[in-house]
């Protein structure tokens, strides 16, 4: 049976009373669904591990796919993952960090590396991607949505503050959610975020986690977490248009891709290489967390790190993250 879900004016209470999660959380963070996430992709020679399959319910006579992977990690990156975990133990005697969890994917290969996979983690404003695979699944069947005007009249009550700030909407002005979809991407802006929810369909945005069967909060839940694992299958399903069509995916990676947070995974690979990417951050009584996700293209392949960190100063994550970034693309 489906717990009772969470209310938008109780998450938003949850967000600023306990300083938990940014603003994206507070709006569209609510889904029941759990299940295994994989990933389209194909193997490089024999395997003996067997492919987990999602198919995307809702038809009658079809069943899409939207993902497949090997239950298992690639030994192949046994040895970057131990240089990962020293880099990691090392940033923790140093206090720079509290605990860190990574999650490797190169595309073409269906090769999958993961560090620490069970910690949780307040995603934050990551969560402003499943904000936008809701409005982009909603324009797929309302064309012109994308192109309807907005009003900012008025700063939301309980927009929170954010550590990392960039360009932000102007009130007494009107902006297509096509541009209000910018703003929360590429710039995270939580203005825009607020103004965005009202428009939201709740259905739309809880089917996302339903059909990639990623596990979201219900009610009473104020200890809504994910795995770096988990966050992956949204840049994953992206990358591989297998859940938006493909003009939508396009549009999607293109507002990542501008994204100007540069202080993490993009400062740890060389000046000019493509990454599309984003970033959240919270913070509590317990200390502090920065997390980034991104698409990493290079001339020989394309790759996917996530990073999720803790520490006690918010000032250190980021080079904990670019050195993590930095390890990985040398190896790679």
């Amino acid at each position: 049976m489906l717990a009772p879900r969470l209310k938008f004016s109780t998450v938003l209470v949850i967000v600023v009373t306990c300083s938990v999660i940014t603003y994206f959380t507070a709006n569209f963070l609510r889904s029941n669904a759990f299940g295994k996430k994989t990933e389209l992709d194909s193997t490089e020679g024999p395997t003996s591990c067997e492919y987990n399959i999602d198919r995307l319910d809702g038809y009658q006579l079809i069943k899409p796919i939207v993902y497949a992977e090997l239950n298992c990690e690639s030994a192949k990156y046994e040895s970057l993952k131990e240089k990962l975990t020293a880099i990691i133990d090392k940033y923790k005697v140093s206090k720079k960090l509290t605990s860190a969890s990574v999650y490797l994917r190169v595309f073409g290969q269906g090769n999958w590396m993961s560090i620490n996979s069970s910690e949780a983690y307040y995603p934050g404003s990551l969560l402003k991607v499943v904000g936008l695979f809701t409005y982009l699944k909603m324009s797929e069947s309302q064309p012109g949505l994308l192109d309807k005007k907005l009003s900012f009249d008025s700063q939301g009550e309980f927009i929170p503050d954010q550590t990392y700030n960039s360009k932000h909407i102007e009130q007494g002005k009107k902006y297509t959610i096509r541009q209000l979809l910018k703003y929360m991407i590429s710039y995270s802006d939580n203005n825009a975020t607020f103004l965005l929810q009202d428009g939201a369909n709740m259905k739309s945005f809880d089917k996302v986690f339903t059909d990639l069967k990623i596990q979201g909060p219900v009610e009473g839940n104020r200890d809504f977490k994910m795995t770096a694992k988990d966050y992956s299958m949204f840049l994953i399903v992206l990358y591989n248009a297998t859940y938006l069509n493909r003009e939508n995916s396009e549009f999607a990676l293109e507002l990542l891709k501008e994204s100007d947070f540069n202080l993490g995974i993009v400062s740890g690979v060389p000046k000019n290489t493509l990454v599309v990417h984003k970033f959240g951050e919270m913070w509590d009584s317990t200390g502090k967390q920065l997390h980034e996700s991104g698409l990493i293209y290079t001339n020989n392949t394309t790759y996917l790190l996530t990073v999720m960190t803790k520490g006690q100063n918010s000032e250190t994550l980021p080079s904990v993250i670019s050195g993590i970034s930095r390890e990985v693309y040398d190896y790679l």
